[in-house]
């Protein structure tokens, strides 16, 4: 069976008990125990009018809180992420699929005329939003978050005018990234460039410290 449930993202640590007896029930017993979508919905900054008792930017990093290999951590940039990303973590046998979902009423770029990678890359866990151009490099930009990379894909024509020469990374999922061959992931994010890298997201530094 595939059970779901779901909470704002802020009170994620609700739910943390229950996720945790049955991560270890996957871990241990020669049951079979399915699996469990766990939505946290709102997550991060984005919570419109119910302000500050809803900003969960440190919160539902309790999503992450199992051994590895036992969760999978979904951080789509706009609904139409969703899904690939959904199928690519169900593909696994990771019991627990933690989906981030926001708020915004954000709008879908034109990915095509931006030169941005499909939506159904998101499915990797990350993907290359702007690569560099021919002049030097000036360094790379991951991003995660809907309204982070919303903001962030604004520039992208400044970019590619005359702004910095900076390649962004989108980031989706560690856990998916990591799961991806050794060519992928030197395509997307080789190590000399993670180590020239920062980050922007909707989470707390914690929150993303797989990626720093």
């Amino acid at each position: 069976y595939v059970g779901a449930c779901a909470t704002y993202g802020s009170f994620s640590y609700l739910k943390y008990g229950m996720m945790r007896l049955f991560s270890q029930l996957a871990q241990e017993c020669d049951l079979a125990t399915g699996r469990i979508l766990w939505v946290a919905g709102h997550s991060g900054p984005e919570t419109a009018e119910d302000a500050r008792t809803h900003f969960g930017i440190l919160s539902p990093g309790v999503t992450q809180l199992f051994p590895d290999g036992h969760v999978i951590n979904l951080h789509p940039r706009e609904h139409n992420e969703v899904a690939p990303a959904l199928a690519a973590a169900f593909a696994t046998d990771v019991p627990i699929i933690a989906l981030h979902l926001t708020r915004p009423p954000v709008e879908i770029p034109d990915r095509a005329a931006l030169g941005m990678a499909s939506h159904l890359d998101a499915a990797r866990g990350a993907y290359v939003l702007r690569d560099f151009d021919d002049r030097a490099h000036d360094g790379v930009v991951l991003v995660q978050g809907t309204s982070v990379v919303a903001n962030i894909v604004k520039l992208l024509p400044w970019f590619q005018s005359g702004g910095p020469n900076v390649k962004v990374v989108c980031c989706v999922s560690h856990e998916l990234f990591r799961l991806q061959d050794r060519d992928y992931k030197r395509k997307v994010l080789p190590i000399d460039e993670w180590e020239d890298s920062m980050i922007c997201a909707t989470q707390g530094r914690r929150v993303v410290r797989d990626w720093i």
